[in-house]
């Protein structure tokens, strides 16, 4: 344990789906609240680059098709004689290929099945895949991170990104919240792009002190920063692990700022 007033510096951690690590603090907010997918019919999409210009027209019209596609099986599509209904709740979660074209994953709270070939011709717009799901498979997609630096340029551009969708009935009941009066004014939410949210995450650091942390933000990198200075640190007894670096208290913040400045001016 730290002596009392001693500080620590570490890595910020977003609450972000492309984040390693980040990605825990997302699936907190409604992890217990998950349904039991297994056995449940499990639907993939993907595109056929032939069809679209970009990728990013692609994803916009791709996107609203699949609302329709998903409208059209709630009312029920006939197929070689058999009318089959999927009006099931239902969960999406969105991905990238290396490529950067995007495919989307839906799973639907239903033992139905629906034979590959009319999915296919509802679709129209690449390839898809009938599915069963098991509740392993389902938490792994939950998990699976696209890392900022694997995601398309397109995407880097953008304000935000719906990862995961849900439903109405999809997740269990939420538990009753205390009501809380707060005469605070809602907090605006800051009008970034998602690369430059990225990198502002990247720049950011976390300082611990007496049980109160706060975020401190470099013009470089975090991990450039830590990666010069941990082992010094650690030849000094400075460094507890897990990324977790004991400020000096002499010189307080000087190093890093003295690190900042030789990675930003290193001719200097």
């Amino acid at each position: 344990m730290n002596p009392t007033g001693e500080a620590t510096i570490k890595e910020f951690i977003p609450t972000s789906w492309f984040h390693p690590v980040g990605i825990f603090k997302v699936l907190t907010r409604f992890w217990d609240r998950l349904p039991d997918v297994g056995g449940k019919l499990f639907l993939t999409f993907t595109l056929d680059p032939k069809n679209y210009a970009d990728e990013e027209t692609a994803f916009e019209d791709s996107r609203q098709w699949l609302r329709k596609v998903f409208f059209q099986l709630r009312q029920g599509v006939e197929h070689e004689g058999k009318k089959y209904f999927i009006d099931a709740p239902y969960c999406i979660k969105v991905e990238f290929h290396e490529s950067g074209w995007v495919h989307y994953h839906a799973v639907f709270l239903t033992p139905r099945f629906l034979p590959k070939e009319l999915l296919a011709e509802l679709w129209g717009l690449g390839w898809v895949k009938v599915q069963r799901i098991t509740a392993d498979d389902f938490h792994y997609l939950l998990k699976y991170v696209t890392k900022p630096d694997q995601l398309p340029a397109w995407v880097l551009r953008r304000k935000r990104l719906r990862v995961f969708q849900t439903t109405k009935g999809f997740l269990k009941p939420a538990p009753p919240q205390p009501k809380v009066s707060s005469t605070k004014a809602p907090r605006q939410r800051a009008s970034y792009t998602m690369d430059e949210r990225f990198w502002r995450w990247a720049c950011t650091a976390v300082i611990r002190q007496n049980g109160q942390a706060r975020t401190i933000k470099f013009q470089v990198p975090y991990r450039e920063l830590f990666d010069q200075l941990v082992l010094s640190a650690a030849r000094a007894g400075r460094y507890q692990g897990s990324g977790v670096i004991i400020i000096n208290r002499k010189e307080g913040l000087t190093e890093w700022t003295q690190m900042q400045h030789q990675l930003l001016h290193p001719a200097s």
